[in-house]
């Protein structure tokens, strides 16, 4: 998952205090016009919609993102004209509106009050070229709903303040899912001249199935605290993208993430077993301080082997002590394909999550299946409903190669491990130790309990908080976590035997 996870732009808009566009005749609109017709008021009222339909009147967003089940309902028609409504493509970097045989008619002129097209599938139009679209109102000229295209108004009212009439403004429902209403002036314009009645009653359709572009990507929430930091893009009522929180407060595990949003990781009592302790999200078994640790460099503190120089020292939430300095675990780690660092731990940010039908995880939130969105800049969609990058959308990798740029590579290629780890089969594992069961290689004299050499390595390596993902006590501390090899009456009786002879040698 390759998604920058920050907060979007907030889109550009005018802002009025009393109301939210104003023309370049200096206009500001919404208006009641006063003629006896139903205003956008009471139109937005009769509907229970909780719209005020001049604080958040709007021309943005202009263009939008076409999802899955796509509907377009003519609403309101306050005019003599028959009228239909069509979507168009919206090209990066045209210069030119787009012509009439451009712009594909969804609702058709004449069409009753109360219409609604169920079939009008964008996503699955082989004309859609897979970006943003706009909709314009079919008449000659069209309005769009990207002003850009629309009659400049540049001399009489607008000489000052030349630029497009906005025949369009669009009203994010509150209260229904991905659906916007857009409503259309549909008089004409000039250079000059203005000829509506600034109401925007004449065709109020409510598309259903669209969004904002940018929106339903992962984001991370301002202000929020471990997994409540996890969001969605959204469109807002003042048309910018805001982060929507998808994940409440929880109870705290030992799992490397802040589960009840405080601040703190893997903080308080009770998350592991009453012989275990947890480290680097995951609960670890305790060592013993009158064996002593296999690293002369380590003290046993606290139930965990760590380095001497850290002895004593207390790290911030989230920091961890290396040579006697706090540092974030995952400095300079990186980790093997989508996986993540997290507490000095490489993994799967979607494990453990689960989506609802349609959705899929990416970067450990659900998201719309990419037949439902559009994937962004250098990615496409795959078969699994993910996005991917260009070139691997139908690349089948065997594991565990992954797909980059349409070709399969070994993932832990550039990889770099947290310590005490190194990367196999696409995953950063914890660098295996000699096993104590076994004996010594090459017999029995080749080092026997409680020589310098073999008491190293009977337990090579740390289980500390400077130690590899999991802190496994396997390597450290004369102790081991749950699983280990080492266990039973035969490893007891071989510390007990590497702490009588060391005692001996003083």
């Amino acid at each position: 998952m390759r998604h920058a996870f920050t907060l979007l732009a907030v889109l550009a808009v005018a802002a009025p205090v009393s109301a939210q566009v104003t023309l370049p005749n200096g206009m500001v609109v919404p208006v009641d016009s006063m003629n006896g017709e139903i205003q956008l008021d009471a139109f937005f009222a009769s509907r229970g919609e909780p719209i005020d339909w001049i604080s958040d009147a709007r021309n943005v967003p202009d263009t939008f993102s076409p999802l899955c089940d796509f509907t377009a309902a003519l609403l309101l028609h306050e005019a003599g004209a028959s009228l239909g409504v069509g979507w168009y493509n919206v090209v990066p970097g045209a210069t030119a509106a787009p012509t009439a045989s451009e712009i594909y008619q969804i609702v058709p002129p004449g069409a009753a009050v109360g219409t609604t097209i169920t079939g009008a599938t964008i996503r699955g139009d082989a004309r859609y070229l897979g970006g943003d679209i706009g909709f314009a109102l079919i008449r000659t000229p069209p309005h769009f709903t990207e002003s850009r295209w629309n009659t400049v108004c540049n001399a009489g009212p607008c000489a000052s303040s030349p630029g497009p009439w906005i025949l369009s403004l669009s009203y994010l429902s509150p209260t229904m899912a991905d659906a916007f209403y857009v409503a259309f002036e549909d008089g004409d314009t000039s250079s000059s001249a203005w000829n509506n009645d600034g109401d925007y009653n004449d065709f109020v359709f409510l598309f259903t199935g669209i969004t904002c572009a940018g929106a339903g990507e992962p984001c991370t929430v301002p202000g929020a605290e471990g997994i409540c930091a996890n969001g969605l893009t959204e469109c807002a009522a003042a048309g910018a993208l805001t982060c929507r929180q998808v994940n409440p407060p929880g109870e705290e595990a030992c799992d490397g993430a802040d589960n009840d949003c405080d601040g703190a990781i893997d903080e308080g009592d009770g998350l592991c077993g009453a012989m275990e302790v947890c480290s680097r999200g995951r609960c670890v078994g305790r060592c013993q301080v009158e064996f002593g640790c296999a690293d002369p460099a380590d003290v046993c503190e606290d139930g965990l082997c760590i380095d001497a120089a850290c002895a004593g020292l207390t790290c911030d939430a989230g920091l961890a002590c290396e040579a006697g300095m706090c540092v974030s675990p995952c400095d300079g780690v990186v980790c093997p394909g989508d996986q993540v660092c997290r507490v000095g731990v490489c993994l799967d940010a979607c494990v453990g999550v689960t989506c609802d039908a349609g959705q899929v995880c990416e970067g450990g939130v659900c998201v719309n299946a990419c037949a439902c969105r559009a994937c962004g800049a250098g990615l496409e969609c795959a078969g699994d409903g993910r996005c991917v990058d260009e070139g691997c959308g139908a690349v089948d990798c065997a594991a565990p190669t992954i797909c980059r740029a349409g070709a399969c590579v070994d993932p832990c290629t550039g990889a770099v491990c947290p310590r005490g780890q190194e990367c196999t089969d696409g995953a950063c594992v914890d660098v295996p130790t000699p096993d104590v069961d076994a004996g010594p290689p090459g017999g029995a004299d080749a080092g026997a309990p409680g020589d310098d050499a073999g008491g190293a390595g009977m337990d090579g390596g740390r289980a500390s908080s400077d130690a590899g993902p999991g802190g496994s006590l396997d390597s450290g501390c004369g102790c081991r976590a749950t699983g280990s090899r080492r266990s039973g009456p035969l490893a007891l009786l071989a510390l007990g035997l590497a702490f009588i002879l060391r005692r001996r040698r003083r």
